[in-house]
């Protein structure tokens, strides 16, 4: 006689069908299934951020790792891209393309080094190994589940229980140390810990001109649109936005002047 087992969905299962679809089940976590529809709805929300259209601007980089920039960079301006990760073809680009000193920021050690393959001698880059954070010190890190990629996240972006440990450096400190009294362009991509970092940070302090960030589904919807509002309280206006939510921001005195309207004759 066949035993007949009920599924969660109401229809009867035979055992080796049953066993089957447990085992399913099981590799369909309920959390990581709330992760990543949480991520997709915050995704649908954010690539429709309004933004200025009558800035020119330019994609630079692979289509992986590049951001939308408006044009208005120059020679003189120094540049600090936070998080490298395993692709610095916009770090590259930026140097290539404007002349510009580029500082790189990843923790990764592995993508530190890869980084400077790819750099291959470029005098205008450099990358740190540090984790950019609101103070000096030793950040507990969570290590990413997917086996192809080395990202760590203070933010508990990912679905895993592993850490570890990496040291954390503040940007007065780094500017401090490396002679930098501004920063014109900041690119930051800090797998979720942006929330944290841009509550205490002046960007205008920091010189800032140019601003492109990456905004994670370790904060909420209403979470994201409160620092893109105070970004614009602070004077900060969305100029281009890119897949998986990067959001690029220009100092509203750089945007184009206001054409006069034609009066009929």
């Amino acid at each position: 006689m066949e035993v007949l087992f009920h599924h969660p969905t109401g229809v009867r299962l035979s055992p080796g069908v049953a066993a089957a679809a447990s085992i399913s089940l099981a590799k369909l976590r309920p959390a990581k299934i709330r992760s990543a529809l949480r991520r997709r709805r915050f995704e649908y929300v954010y690539e429709r951020t309004p933004v200025r259209e009558d800035v020119p601007t330019l994609a630079l980089g692979s289509s992986y790792g590049g951001w939308v920039i408006p044009d208005v960079v120059e020679p003189a301006w120094v540049c600090y891209c936070v998080g490298a990760g395993g692709d610095v073809s916009f770090d590259l680009e930026l140097i290539r393309r404007y002349g510009v000193e580029v500082r790189a920021f990843d923790p990764v050690s592995s993508y530190v080094e890869s980084a400077r393959r790819e750099a291959d001698g470029e005098s205008r880059f450099s990358i740190h190994e540090v984790a950019i954070a609101t103070k000096d010190g030793p950040i507990r890190m969570q290590v990413t589940h997917d086996e192809g990629s080395r990202s760590v996240s203070a933010a508990h972006l990912y679905d895993t229980e592993k850490f570890i440990e990496l040291p954390g450096r503040s940007l007065d400190s780094l500017m401090s140390e490396l002679g930098d009294e501004r920063v014109d362009l900041l690119k930051l991509d800090i797998e979720g810990a942006e929330y944290e970092l841009l509550a205490q940070v002046d960007l205008r302090r920091l010189g800032v001109k140019v601003f492109a960030t990456q905004l994670h589904h370790t904060g909420s919807v209403r979470e994201a649109r409160e620092l893109i509002g105070r970004l614009r309280e602070s004077g900060y206006v969305p100029v281009a936005r890119r897949p998986s939510v990067k959001l690029t921001f220009m100092a509203e005195e750089l945007l184009p002047a206001a054409q006069p309207s034609s009066t009929a004759s």
